[in-house]
């Protein structure tokens, strides 16, 4: 059976976030702190999301951290989805889906114009995960090193 619910990440989540998004990076040769800032933000959840306007989601199973999905706000009315990552269990099950409705939700009530992000052309599942849920290839949101492909979409 499985129970799952989406809510606010906790300053206890910290360290089973940080595991969760190194063992998924790790699984496309990707190391957790080299190539992007925002690893080293992950460490100051949820301060470092919600102190500028953001949110941080978790989904949870049996008090297991098994997705995360962050909303940055980079200026009024843009936010980047980051760190939108699923345990292998998890995928395919509509856990994704939830977290990316949690973060649509906080950007149109705040304001959102548009949701942007940056990933990498190896995440082909989440590629098409972005592109299902209305993104447009826009590779001017490139942000980290580590990311080739860059994707937008208007609230």
């Amino acid at each position: 059976r499985f129970v799952m619910m989406i809510r606010h990440v906790e300053a206890g989540d910290v360290a089973a976030v940080v595991e969760l998004v190194r063992t998924t990076l790790a699984e496309f040769g990707i190391v957790f702190g080299e190539g992007a800032e925002t690893d080293v933000q992950l460490e100051q959840l949820p301060g470092s999301y919600t102190g500028s306007g953001g949110a941080f989601f978790v989904a949870v199973d049996e008090a297991q951290v098994i997705g995360t999905a962050g909303l940055a706000l980079v200026e009024p009315g843009l936010f980047e989805l980051r760190k939108m990552y699923l345990r292998p269990e998890a995928r395919g099950r509509g856990v994704g889906q939830l977290l990316f409705d949690a973060c649509l939700a906080h950007a149109i009530a705040h304001g959102g114009k548009r949701i942007v992000l940056d990933t990498t052309e190896k995440m082909t599942t989440g590629i098409a995960f972005y592109e299902r849920n209305g993104f447009v290839r826009d590779d001017t949101q490139r942000r980290a090193p580590r990311c080739s492909r860059g994707y937008r979409r208007e609230l």
